[in-house]
């Protein structure tokens, strides 16, 4: 997303809290698009803003970045090549893992629930070997196919054709351009996607030297091609070549030594007969800087390239902010471009970049979007334009979460009212929870406790991510490959990070010990009044001695629960067998054995048995 460095520069993001000094009498706010351009590559970068902090109401049409065209440094002619890493592909990884979503396919879901057109960004900088293999005659419908069934697979509205770094006289490279967007809209629309609601199609273009440059017949056609012509006017500054310092994206002023704005591109294709209405200017959400001695616009530069940057990801308005130049040098307003500017006179080194200087550094920020809203909504001759990009939304937050530089745009471009929406704006309804089945393997149970494993299915048709409840009388020991709640007998259980997401048919173990409540001890039956008899039998006497043998029955219908009798006795008992018993004033009082301690109803038990001495 860059045009040529000879011509224009690099892109990315910055931003500043100064009210701009620029004033214009713009017409009542008409409807402009407003098409930013989110790096899927940085979702998960934390100097960036995260999906879903991204307030998708201020843009009319959302840019996921990105996809490239095969035969190039990757992939082979006619191929999509996918660009943004894990943003493509992991579904158990950022927002959307909850509704089973990658981080792509979050974004163009929460771009959707608000009206919000998702399209996707084909190629960049760099792609022009990849373009020109995947558009020749013999791969191209190949190619276009493939491309039409990702934006269908994925439910994008339309695509944004970054072919950059065509020369003027490349008439063949024009050439394969023009034909690929005519059989991208054609193969698109006659898609059952499209019927309904055809295909976007957007083109972002270089800016135009008024020294050099001409609006040419293949630019005329491209515009006609598309449904956003779009300028990448960031970055319009070049070291050398009779340039002098200049502001990172002029509105208006002009001339010979700053040859570039936005105003003067939009007439010159205006004067080429193609309307306002078609024509969008660039946000880019980051700067341009010049190394000390320099200190403001129109100072002559010499062609040491080292003096001179205007590379994305060291300027965006995120690092600016990072690394303090916005808390330092002195804020200046250029009014012949109408952009802001910041110099710092003897240079500004932080020390969390000791090999980054800058002596002036422009760059975009909230001041100079809202003179750029007001040009765009001017009704005034030589003014106006049907909309902005953003070159990258990701860039213009300070904290991850807010997006000063975003919510600057859709107050200067769509909402006059717009205010910060908060960590999280338009959020998508709840995630939905999938139905599932639960049922207990316990192979090693000891009565008292068991081990095994509970499977979680599920058995609905939503995927997500699952909890599990169910009824549970035991207690948890442990539990792993989940966690768990298990409040008044409910048993709840959700997966880890690994193991969460169930999708239909899907199913997952959770391993777990538990020990089962004591069961209550329940009072012996209460036996009637005398249903115990006791027999004393001689079995041997000697004179001196003897031995016997005790009959205890139980008369009643009622279980006789650790029995005990009293029966008088003779003498002194000198051992007992099969019973327990104690001895006071002649009276033994007998019992069962501890192996043997009830009597059944109707049961006699004539086992006790002693020898005593007289």
């Amino acid at each position: 997303m860059k045009t040529s460095l000879k011509r224009l520069a690099v892109l990315t993001l910055v931003a500043g809290c100064a009210s701009s000094p620029w004033a214009v009498q713009a017409a009542e706010p008409a409807s402009k698009w407003v098409t930013g351009y989110y790096g899927g590559y940085f979702w998960d970068n934390g100097d960036y803003q995260a999906p879903e902090h991204v307030d998708m109401t201020a843009m009319t049409h959302f840019v996921f970045a990105r996809i490239g065209p095969g035969g190039g440094k990757t992939g082979k002619p006619g191929e999509i090549v996918l660009g943004a890493g894990s943003a493509h592909d992991r579904r158990d990884l950022g927002p959307g893992a909850a509704w089973d979503k990658t981080v792509e396919e979050y974004m163009i879901m929460r771009a959707h629930q608000v009206g919000t057109k998702a399209l996707i960004m084909l190629g960049g900088e760099g792609d022009n070997a990849g373009f020109i293999a995947s558009s020749q005659p013999e791969v191209r419908p190949l190619f276009v196919k493939n491309l039409v069934d990702y934006m269908v697979a994925k439910g994008y509205d339309g695509v944004d054709v970054d072919w950059e770094g065509i020369a003027d006289k490349a008439v063949e490279e024009q050439a394969l351009l023009e034909a690929l967007i005519a059989d991208i809209r054609k193969e698109a629309n006659a898609r059952p996607r499209y019927q309904q609601s055809p295909v976007i199609i957007t083109f972002p273009a270089g800016m135009l030297n008024t020294n050099i440059d001409k609006v040419t017949e293949h630019h005329k056609r491209v515009a006609n091609l598309v449904d956003q012509y779009n300028f990448m006017s960031y970055g319009m500054g070049w070291f050398g070549q009779g340039w002098t310092s200049t502001t990172f994206a002029p509105l208006t002023g002009h001339k010979g030594s700053r040859p570039m704005s936005i105003a003067s591109t939009i007439q010159m294709y205006e004067d080429e007969g193609i309307p306002r209405s078609k024509l969008g200017m660039g946000l880019g959400f980051y700067g341009m800087n010049y190394a000390p001695p320099y200190t403001g616009p129109d100072q002559e530069t010499d062609g040491d390239l080292s003096q001179w940057s205007v590379f994305d990801v060291r300027w965006n308005y995120a690092q600016l902010h990072k690394h303090g130049y916005l808390d330092k040098g002195i804020y200046a307003w250029d009014a012949a471009t109408q952009t802001s500017y910041r110099t710092y006179p003897g240079g500004y080194t932080p020390a969390t970049r000791t090999d980054w200087a800058t002596g002036y550094l422009s760059y975009e920020e909230p001041a100079t979007i809202a003179a750029k809203g007001a040009w765009a909504n001017s009704n005034r001759a030589g003014e106006g334009a049907a909309g902005t990009i953003i070159w990258l939304v990701n860039y213009g937050t300070t904290d991850g979460v807010n997006n000063p530089l975003l919510t600057a745009t859709k107050k200067a471009f769509l909402d006059p009212n717009a205010v910060e929406p908060g960590p999280y704006p338009n959020p998508l309804p709840p995630a939905p929870v999938p139905t599932v089945s639960v049922t207990f393997d316990k192979p090693n149970d000891w009565g008292s406790g068991w081990c095994g494993t509970m499977t979680v299915k599920n058995v609905g048709d939503v995927a997500g991510w699952f909890v599990a409840e169910t009824d549970f009388p035991d207690t948890i020991m442990s539990l792993w490959n989940g966690t768990y709640t298990l409040e008044n007998k409910k048993l709840v259980v959700k997966g880890m990070n690994w193991n969460k997401m169930l999708r239909p048919g899907d199913a997952t173990e959770i391993g777990l010990c538990a020990t089962r409540p004591v069961k209550p001890v329940e009072p012996p039956p209460q036996l009637p009044a005398g249903a115990l008899t006791s027999k004393l039998i001689i079995t041997g006497d000697w004179g001196s001695g003897y031995c016997a043998k005790v009959a205890v029955t139980n008369t009643s219908a009622v279980k006789a629960v650790r029995w005990s009798v009293q029966l008088p006795v003779q003498g002194t008992p000198s051992g007992l067998w099969n019973g327990k018993y104690t001895l006071e004033n002649g009276i033994m009082t007998l019992s069962g054995a501890d192996w043997n301690p009830d009597l059944a109803p109707g049961a006699t038990n004539d086992d006790p048995g002693f020898c005593a001495s007289r």
